[in-house]
C-alpha cells in the first residue's frame, strides 16, 4: 500500500502547495498535475476528504486544502514561525527589498515565507511560489550538489531583470533544511547586494540556532522492547501515515518512539516513512535516526492564510460591528504597514463618517493595529523597526501599548494622529500560534469611552473567534484524530 500513500501525498501536496490552496481545485486538473488516471484521483481525494486533510470544493468534483491539513501546517510550523517572520522581516527592512524563505520539495523549492519589498519597483514573492528555474540561487542554495560541494555558501544569480542573493539552511546533518534568501531589481544590485549577502548570512545562522536547539529537544529514544504493537486492528495505511505525521508536528522523533506515538508496528511505520521520504514530507537525519517534517509543509497554512482572514472572518467582523454599533476591521502586517483586510462601516453618528481603509496601506506608528501586530517580535526588533522620524516620545508611547496588549490581550487607547477617534485592539493568531492579524474596533472617543469595558469583552470576542476560524489551538475538528 506504500505506493497508495505516495499517490495520496502526492495529491495532498498538488492541493495544499499552491500560492491559495483554498481555491477548489478539479479533480481532473490534481491529476494531470500528478500524471495519474483521473478514477484513481478521485478515490484519493475521496479518502483524503475523510481524513480531513482535503476538503469539498464548491464545484461537483472540486477540492481545496482540509483544516487537519492546515492545523498540521501551522503546529509543524510552530517552533520557528516567530524567528522566521523576524529574520524575512529584518531582511527586508535592512535592505529595503523582497525576503524569501524556500523549503525543498520533489518538484522544486518551494516559498514559505515572503516579506515584500515595499518598493513600487521591486522583485515579486509569494509564499506558495514553485521555484524551478535552474539559473535561480534560491533553486540552486537549496541543491544537494550545492550543500555537498558549496557547504553553505551564499549563491548569487541573475534571473531575467532580477538578482537573487540565496544561503541554505542547514539540517544537522548538512543538507538544506530551507533557503532564505533576497530577490532585488538589477538596477538597484550595486548598492544592494553586499548588504543582502550579510542580512542572508546572519538570518542563516539565527535560524540555525533555533533549529539545533529544537533537535535537542527531541524526544528520547524508545527501546525496541517498549514498542509494542498497537491492541486495535492497523489502521488504513494513509490513515496510518497522518497519525505519525501528527505525531511530527510536535518535533522530532526516533523513530521507535514515532512508531509508538503512532500506534504502529516499527516494520510498517519504516516503509511508510521511506514513501514519505522520497514524496518530500519527510527527512531523517542519517547517524542521528531522528525523523521530522520537512518544512514545505509550514507554507501551507500561511498561503491560506489572507483568504479565510477575508472569507472567514468578515462575518464575524460584520456580526460584532452590528452589535457593538462601531466600526471593525482586520488588518494584517505588510512590511512595517498595516493594511486592512476586512472592514465593516458603521454610522457612527449624525454628521460623522469613516473614511475607507480597505486595501490601504498605514504606517505602523500610525495603525490602530500596530501594536497588536508587533507582538510578534521582540523589543529590540520592534525598536529597529520604528521609522527613524519616530521621536522618543512617541517610541515609547508605542512601546507602552505593545507591553500593555502583551500582558492584558487587549487595548483601548486614542489614536496617535487622529484626534477624537478611539480604537479598542486584540491580537488574532493562526495555527501556529503566532500573531497574524489584529482585531480592531474604532469610533469616536466620546460615544466610545463610556463603553470601555464592554467593548473591551467584543474586541477581545472577535479577535478570539476569527482565531478559532483561522485555526489557533485546533488539532483536529472535532476532537480525536479521524483514522480510526
Amino acid at each position: 500500500m506504500t505506493a497508495r500513500v505516495a499517490a495520496g501525498l502526492r495529491a495532498l501536496q498538488a492541493v495544499a502547495g499552491r500560492t491559495d490552496p483554498t481555491l477548489s481545485v478539479a479533480a481532473g486538473e490534481i491529476a494531470r498535475t500528478i500524471a495519474m488516471p483521473l478514477s484513481t484521483v478521485s478515490r484519493l481525494c475521496a479518502e483524503l476528504v475523510g481524513l480531513g486533510l482535503l476538503a469539498r470544493g464548491d464545484a461537483y468534483g472540486s477540492y481545496r486544502v482540509g483544516e487537519v491539513a492546515l492545523a498540521l501546517s501551522g503546529r509543524a510550523s510552530s517552533p520557528y514561525a516567530r524567528v522566521c517572520r523576524t529574520v524575512l522581516t529584518r531582511i527586508a527592512y535592512r535592505t529595503g527589498e523582497t525576503a524569501v524563505l524556500a523549503a525543498p520539495t520533489p518538484e522544486g523549492m518551494r516559498v514559505v515565507g515572503a516579506v515584500v519589498s515595499p518598493w513600487t519597483l521591486h522583485s515579486p514573492a509569494e509564499v506558495g511560489e514553485l521555484v524551478v528555474d535552474r539559473p535561480s540561487a534560491i533553486a540552486r542554495a537549496g541543491s544537494a550538489e550545492e550543500t555537498t560541494s558549496g557547504g553553505g555558501r551564499v549563491v548569487e544569480t541573475t534571473v531575467g531583470k532580477s538578482v537573487e542573493i540565496a544561503v541554505p539552511i542547514l539540517a544537522p546533518g548538512g543538507d538544506a533544511l530551507a533557503v532564505v534568501a533576497v530577490r532585488l531589481p538589477m538596477n538597484r544590485a550595486r548598492q544592494g547586494i553586499a548588504v543582502a549577502r550579510k542580512a542572508v548570512l546572519a538570518a542563516r545562522r539565527e535560524v540555525e540556532r533555533v533549529v539545533d536547539a529544537r533537535g535537542q529537544t527531541a524526544s528520547p529514544s524508545v527501546p525496541a522492547a517498549m514498542s509494542s504493537p498497537p491492541a486495535s486492528p492497523p489502521a488504513p495505511a494513509l490513515a496510518a501515515t497522518l497519525d505519525m505525521l501528527w505525531a511530527l508536528s510536535s518535533g522530532p522523533r526516533p523513530l521507535a518512539e514515532l512508531a509508538r506515538a503512532a500506534g504502529i508496528r516499527r516494520d510498517r511505520a519504516v516503509r511508510l516513512l521511506e514513501t514519505c521520504r522520497r514524496s518530500g514530507v519527510v527527512r531523517i537525519e542519517e547517524g542521528e535516526g531522528l525523523v521530522s517534517l520537512e518544512w514545505s509543509i509550514h507554507g501551507w497554512q500561511r498561503a491560506a492564510l489572507a483568504s479565510r482572514l477575508v472569507t472567514q472572518g468578515t462575518p464575524v467582523v460584520a456580526r460584532t460591528a452590528d452589535r457593538a454599533g462601531v466600526c471593525a476591521f482586520i488588518t494584517v502586517l505588510r512590511g512595517m504597514r498595516s493594511v486592512t483586510l476586512v472592514e465593516e462601516l458603521r454610522h457612527i453618528g449624525p454628521g460623522l463618517e469613516m473614511t475607507p481603509w480597505l486595501g490601504r496601506p498605514c504606517p505602523i506608528l500610525s495603525s490602530d493595529g500596530g501594536p497588536a501586530l508587533m507582538l510578534a517580535f521582540d523589543d529590540d526588533d520592534i525598536g529597529a523597526f520604528l521609522p527613524a522620524r519616530a521621536d522618543a516620545r512617541e517610541s515609547a508611547e508605542f512601546f507602552r501599548r505593545v507591553h500593555l496588549l502583551g500582558k492584558d490581550g487587549v487595548m483601548a487607547r486614542e489614536s496617535f494622529e487622529e484626534a477624537g477617534q478611539t480604537a479598542f485592539t486584540a491580537p488574532i493568531r493562526d495555527s501556529s500560534g503566532a500573531v497574524v492579524a489584529a482585531a480592531c474596533l474604532v469610533g469616536a472617543s466620546d460615544e466610545m469611552r463610556p463603553r470601555v469595558a464592554e467593548l473591551s469583552d467584543a474586541v477581545h470576542t472577535m479577535a478570539a473567534e476569527v482565531s478559532i476560524l483561522v485555526g489557533f489551538g485546533a488539532e483536529y475538528p472535532g476532537g480525536a484524530v479521524p483514522t480510526r
